[in-house]
Order: C-alpha cells, then structure tokens, then sequence
C-alpha cells in the first residue's frame, strides 16, 4: 500500500502555467494574504470562453468553454494539477453550448446546456459525456445550476416556459413553473439543507418583474420584492452553514436573506458603477463575488455586510464571471474577456484536506481493506462535516468505478482489481472536499 499526497493548490505564476503545490505528511501550503489576484490567459482553442467552473473530485478544474458563440468550439475543459488541458466534446449534442457546471458527490461534473438541443449534462472524471433532456418543458433553456440536498441538482430555467428545476443523478427531471411572476426570468439559485431553494429572477431584463424567489420543499414558488433595492438586477446566488443566502445584485449591491426571508442590502464598500454578477462561499467563512462594473474586480463580503474589492492583478479589460471556491483555500474564477482566462484570488485560508486518506491493508488473507479519514482544517467558522448533505462520507472505488452502497470505511479485499478510498466532506450549503487514496 502506499499514501498519496492531496493537491493542496493550483497556482497561476504570472505569465506561467499551473503549478501542482501538494500539502503531504500533515503539513499545508503557507498561508496567503487575502485578496491577491494571479490570472492566466490560455488559448487551449481557438477563442475560447470559459464560463461555468467546477473543481473535480482530484483538484482539477472544469470549465463550460463557449467558444463557439465564437469562432471556437464549444467544448469541456479540464486543466489537471500540472496545468496540462483535456478538452471534451464527444458525447455533446450539435450545438451544445455549455454554461454553468458542479460537482457531485461521486465525482462527476454535470453542466447545463442552452444549446440548439438544451439539456443537463453529465461529465464523468474520463471525460464521457451524458445529456438528459426528458422532462425538461418545451421551450426550457436550463442556465445556472447547483448541488442540493440528497445528490440533487437544482437549475434554473428561462426561455419561453421560465422555471426551476432538479434532475436526480439517475437522469430524472422535474421542472416546477406554477408560481413565478408573469415575465419571470429565474436566474441564479441557492438549494438549502431542508431541500427548498432560494433563486433569483432577472425578469425586469425584459418585460417583467426583478425579485427574489423561494421554492419550498413541497414545491410552492413565491416571489417577493420587499426589500430590494430601487432598479435591482439580482443575479448569482450563494448560501452560507448558518442558514443565510446571499446574491449578487447588478444594480451596485450586495444582497442577504435571513433564515426567515427578511431581505437586506449591502453597497458600502462597492467601487463606483460596480455591477456584481456572480456570487460563492469561500473558505474563509466570508462570500466572494466577481464584478464586472466600469472597473472589473473580485469582491468579498463578511457576514456582517463589510465590502472589499480588488483588481490589482485582473488582466487588462477583464470580465470576471463564474467563481468557486477551491480545495487550497483559494477563490477560482473564470474571465470571459479576450482570449478567455482563468484566475485565482487568495482568501488567506489554507488547504482543506491537509493529507490523503490512508487504505489499509487486511490484518488477515481475504479481509477487509480500512479507510482512514485525512486531517482537515475549519474554513471560518465552520466545521467540516461527514453527514451534512447526506452524501458525505466514505466512498469506495474498484478500476475507478464507484461502488454503489459500499459507503463505509471498510470493503473485502478484491486480488487483482486496483481499490481506491475516497473522502468527502461538507464545508457550507455545500461545497464538497475531496481526497482519494488507492491501493
């Protein structure tokens, strides 16, 4: 048996590719000061658009790549811990474009898809390719998407028939249209733990209203406005482990709902012309934002309501989109600008995972092979979790396939087949960490 080490960070060098930093024996990689900014332009294709991004079960991270609106190709892409690309097109319809991407508990990527065909897709770590479009209304664009409760994905739907959606990781969609505001425009989403949604609605866009929806676990939509700004463009949408949610306002604010629904806005702090788009749980228990205003930055919100931007560091006419917190304690986002990027901002957080997980070998012929959990640290305040979501915990893998129902810490000895442990665990609403050890 041996131990492998976790990749603890991707770190963008100016001017140079990926490097893998790899925290192994216990010990993590230096803790950075917050709001450091380091971007790379790639051409990995001709024009590339990197939008949605994800972060993979082994580090790498995933991007929804829509070149093709272009004169690229719209495509998935993978850069590994050693900045070497993967691009993935086989088993995407003709003319898929790619949007937002998460990660599920087994390691798979799903992505939505507004394309001529418009579906939820599903990307395994090999690289292949599923998209499920049964269920989905006529006239349903999916867009934004993210992991909820159970292994659930929830998406938001616009086109002519606007809704909210989840698509269970066998394939299974349910769309949920009854509700919204006439003209609605349902845009980002934020699952909770009780299995209802937070989402957003962009409906002022066009001819409707701009307000902040909720989908109770039974399925019951209500929308209110109560609370938001004069000329509110919510947008992306984030939750937090104490119960709150937050989102992105275009308008110039940052804005929070309460447990109970109470909506309150943040703008303090804000540069002028500011426009926030997207919105993510970081590591350091505080929000992080991109925002593409008259003077693009990444921005971070404490729990408190206290704003600070920064750019020092963005390429020149940047337009930071999509972002998602990383298993090094650092803040990953996409820029659609110019030949397309990728980027990281510093939290000042350290590593999650400070080590892989350790497998065992039998204490006797033919017995069972133990798993032993890593170290891990408290990103803020919170604490990680094995259970939070349901889905955490141990996973065992033979040949690199999940073993469904052997979520335990042991499994009978396999001679001959090649045996991995996985370890999840859960920090805020959610985001999954994980380590695999193999045999």
């Amino acid at each position: 048996m041996r131990r492998l080490a976790v990749v603890a960070a991707l770190v963008l060098a100016a001017g140079s590719p990926l490097v893998a930093v790899a925290a192994a024996g216990g010990q993590q990689a230096p803790v950075r000061h917050a709001g450091r900014i380091s971007e790379l332009a790639f051409n990995a294709t001709a024009h590339a658009y990197p939008f949605g991004i994800a972060v993979g079960s082994d580090g790498s991270l995933w991007f929804a790549d829509q070149g093709c609106l272009g004169h690229g190709y719209c495509l998935i892409l993978r850069v590994d811990s050693l900045g070497h690309f993967s691009q993935f097109s086989r088993g995407l319809r003709q003319g898929a474009i790619p949007y937002y991407m998460a990660v599920d508990p087994d390691g798979d990527l799903w992505f939505t898809d507004e394309g001529a065909r418009p579906a939820i897709g599903r990307i395994t770590p090999s690289g292949k390719i599923t998209e499920f479009s049964r269920g989905l209304l006529p006239g349903s664009l999916p867009f934004e998407l993210a992991l909820g409760k159970g292994g659930v994905m929830w998406f938001t739907a616009e086109g002519q028939v606007p809704g909210i959606g989840r698509i269970t990781p066998s394939g299974q969609i349910t769309e949920f249209t009854k509700g919204l505001l006439p003209g609605a425009i349902p845009f980002g989403l934020a699952p909770n733990r009780d299995g209802s949604v937070w989402f957003t609605d962009h409906g002022c866009d066009l001819h409707g209203t701009c307000a902040i929806g909720h989908l109770s676990a039974r399925g019951q939509i209500s929308e209110t406005i109560r609370g938001l700004i004069r000329g509110t463009q919510p947008l992306g949408m984030a939750g937090l482990p104490v119960g709150t949610t937050w989102f992105a306002d275009g308008a110039g604010a940052i804005g929070r709902i309460s447990p109970s629904g109470k909506i309150t806005e943040y703008r303090r702090g804000l540069w002028p012309n500011s426009a926030p788009v997207a919105i993510a749980a970081g590591p350091d228990g505080n929000l992080w934002f991109t925002d593409e205003g008259w003077t693009p930055a990444i921005g971070r919100i404490t729990s408190g309501g206290r704003i600070t931007e920064y750019g020092r560091g963005l390429m020149l006419g940047a337009l930071p989109a999509a972002l998602t917190a990383g298993p090094d304690g650092d803040v990953w986002f996409t820029d659609e600008a110019g030949p397309g990027g990728i980027g990281y901002v510093t939290t000042g957080k350290g590593a999650a995972l400070q080590a892989a997980p350790i497998v065992t070998a039998p204490a006797r012929p033919g017995g069972p092979l133990r798993c032993l959990a890593p170290s891990t640290t408290h990103w803020g305040q919170v604490k990680p979790s094995l259970h939070l979501f349901g889905f955490d915990g141990y996973q065992w893998l033979r040949d690199g396939i999940p073993i469904r129902g052997a979520r335990s810490q042991s499994l009978p000895a396999a001679p001959g087949k090649r045996v991995a442990c996985r370890v999840t665990v859960t920090f805020g609403e959610p985001f999954l960490v994980t380590a695999t050890a193999t045999s």
